[in-house]
C-alpha cells in the first residue's frame, strides 16, 4: 500500500487487502452505535458495528453449513437494506462470489444471469421481488437454496429458507468451525463479484472483479475525498450498481454511518431525517432535485420568488468566476455569503457539511447545479467511471 494513506485507514496496510477485512476492521475500530440504519415501519432501525460483525459471522457460518465454498456463485436481488451488505460481506468472507441482480431487470435477464453465472444460491428480499422473478427462479436448476430476507416472504418452494434460519444455523455451527479461520483464507486476488452489463447489444456480459480491484479504489478514493468517520451517508443508488457498491466499501472502511434508501420515492423524506453529510448519486438525480427546487422557488410568488431568482443568479455568477480561476470581487463575495445564508435558512435538508459525488460531469445545468450544491453547503466531487 502507498505510504500516503487516508487518516481513517491508518494501519489498514497491516491487514489482508480484501473487502471483508477492511469493512470488518472498520466496524471493530469505530464501534459505532449506528454503523448501518434502515427505516422500517416508520422507525429508523440502527445496527451497531458490533452487531454488524456478529451478523456477518453468523450468516457466513450458516452459508458454510449449507455447503457454500470458495468460488461458489451467490446471487442477490433486493432493494437497498442492511441485509444486502451483511450478506455480501458474509459471501466474500467465504471466498464465494456475489452476483448482484437489479430489482428492475426483466425476467429473461434474471434467468440469463442466474444460468450464465451458475448461481448456487439466490437471496431475495421479499414477496414482491419473488413474484417478479418467480419464472426465472423456477426454471434455474443450479439454484440449491432460495433465501428470503423477510421472514414472512418464505415461499412453499422446497428450496426456500429465511435469512434468520441461515443465521440460526450459523450460530449452531460456530462451535465446530471458526469464522476467523475462514476469513483468514480470503486472498486479495479472489474473485469478489460478477457484474452483468445492461446487454444493449445482446445478452448481458459478466464483468469479473477481484478483491484487490475494490481495495485499490477504497485506498485511492479515501485519499482523494475528505471523508470523516463522523460523517453520515444516504445510500440512494441500488447496491447492485458497481458505483454504489464501491461507495459502500469506501464509506464503510472509513467508519461512515450508512443509512439505506430503498427507493427514490423515499429520498426527500430520508434526506430531511438523516441529514447526510456525504452522499453519492448519478447526475440525473441531482438534476431532478435542482428542477424541483427551481419549480418551487418560481411558484412561491412575490418577494420569495424575487429573492430566489437573485440568489440563483448570484450563485451562477460566483461559480462562473471560480471555474475560470478569476478573482471574486468583494461585492460578489458579500452577495454570495448572503445568498448562501438565505439558502441555508430555507433548506430543510442537509447536514453541517455535505459532499455530493457524481459519476459524470455531463450535466444539463452545470452552473445551476453547482450553485444548488454550493447553496446547500455541498462541495461536488467527480468520481471515477467503473468500466470494463
Amino acid at each position: 500500500m502507498a505510504q500516503s494513506i487516508a487518516p481513517n485507514l491508518v494501519g489498514f496496510d497491516q491487514i489482508p487487502q480484501t473487502i471483508p477485512h477492511f469493512c470488518i476492521e472498520s466496524f471493530r475500530r469505530n464501534a459505532k452505535p449506528d454503523a448501518l440504519a434502515f427505516k422500517l415501519n416508520d422507525v429508523w432501525q440502527k445496527l451497531s458495528g458490533a452487531d454488524a460483525m456478529e451478523r456477518i459471522r453468523r450468516i457466513a457460518l450458516g452459508l458454510h453449513s449449507l455447503g457454500i465454498r470458495a468460488g461458489d456463485k451467490i446471487a442477490i436481488i433486493s432493494e437497498n437494506r442492511p441485509e444486502w451488505s451483511l450478506t455480501d460481506l458474509a459471501i466474500l468472507s467465504l471466498r464465494a462470489v456475489n452476483v448482484p441482480i437489479y430489482t428492475t431487470q426483466a425476467v429473461d435477464q434474471i434467468r440469463y444471469i442466474l444460468e450464465d453465472s451458475g448461481a448456487k444460491m439466490l437471496f431475495v428480499s421479499g414477496k414482491k421481488l419473488f413474484k417478479h422473478a418467480f419464472e426465472a427462479i423456477r426454471s434455474t436448476e443450479t439454484i440449491e437454496k432460495l433465501v428470503f430476507f423477510d421472514n414472512d416472504a418464505k415461499s412453499e418452494d422446497e428450496r426456500a429458507i429465511t435469512l434468520a434460519e441461515v443465521e440460526a444455523s450459523g450460530e449452531k455451527s460456530g462451535d465446530s468451525i471458526s469464522f476467523d479461520d475462514l476469513l483468514s483464507q480470503v486472498r486479495s486476488d479472489d474473485l469478489a463479484t460478477i457484474i452483468y452489463t445492461s446487454g444493449t447489444t445482446g445478452e448481458p456480459k459478466g464483468v469479473l472483479l477481484s478483491n484487490e480491484s475494490f481495495v485499490a479504489n477504497i485506498v485511492a478514493i479515501s485519499k482523494g475525498l475528505p471523508i470523516r468517520n463522523t460523517d453520515r451517508s444516504l445510500a440512494v443508488l441500488p447496491l447492485s450498481h458497481i458505483f454504489e457498491r464501491t461507495v459502500f466499501y469506501v464509506l464503510c472502511s472509513n467508519g461512515v454511518s450508512i443509512n439505506y434508501c430503498a427507493s427514490f420515492d423515499q429520498l426527500a423524506s430520508h434526506l430531511a431525517e438523516v441529514k447526510p453529510t456525504i452522499m453519492t448519486a448519478v447526475p440525473r438525480l441531482f438534476e431532478q432535485v435542482y428542477h424541483k427546487i427551481v419549480k418551487k422557488g418560481k411558484s412561491a410568488g412575490g418577494m420569495k420568488t424575487k429573492l430566489f431568482d437573485w440568489s440563483l443568479e448570484v450563485g451562477q455568477e460566483y461559480w462562473a468566476a471560480k471555474d475560470k480561476h478569476e478573482s471574486v470581487s468583494p461585492m460578489l463575495a458579500a452577495k454570495h455569503a448572503i445568498a448562501s445564508t438565505q439558502a441555508s435558512l430555507c433548506s430543510q435538508n442537509g447536514g453541517q457539511r455535505s459532499a455530493g459525488v457524481c459519476d459524470s460531469l455531463s450535466l444539463e445545468e452545470p452552473r445551476c447545479l453547482k450553485s444548488f450544491l454550493t447553496h446547500s453547503g455541498a462541495p461536488e466531487f467527480p468520481s471515477f467511471r467503473a468500466t470494463a
